[in-house]
């Protein structure tokens, strides 16, 4: 590539990448959520696991879901570009897909 291209594509503005985007600001309560992936986040130095993600998220006034509907609102992944199964299917859907941390912190909830 050219320097004026190099130049160029520095200077591009550059779409956000999933974990870049801004928190979620309207309260989530009352919204179906679903997660997929292992979770990378921890509490304490220790891992959230399926179970407990899904206790904190009706703590927080959310309804856990197994699998991916037509009906789900949020899509859980912890990494943003997965191929998984379920956020292929959100996708197809036009399901909400939130990276991990982006959805801890939008629920206030401090992890490691």
């Amino acid at each position: 590539i050219d320097t004026p291209e190099v130049d160029k594509l520095l200077t591009r503005k550059q779409t956000p990448t999933p974990h870049q985007l801004p928190p979620v600001t309207k309260s989530l309560s009352g919204l179906s959520v679903c997660f997929t992936g292992e979770l990378q986040a921890s509490i304490g130095g220790i891992r959230i696991d399926r179970g407990q993600a899904e206790n904190l998220a009706k703590e927080h006034g959310l309804v856990p879901a197994k699998s991916v509907t037509k009906k789900l609102d949020l899509l859980i992944v912890s990494d943003a570009y997965t191929q998984s199964s379920k956020a292929e299917k959100a996708r197809a859907y036009g399901t909400r897909i939130i990276q991990e941390m982006a959805f801890w912190q939008a629920l206030g909830v401090s992890v490691d």
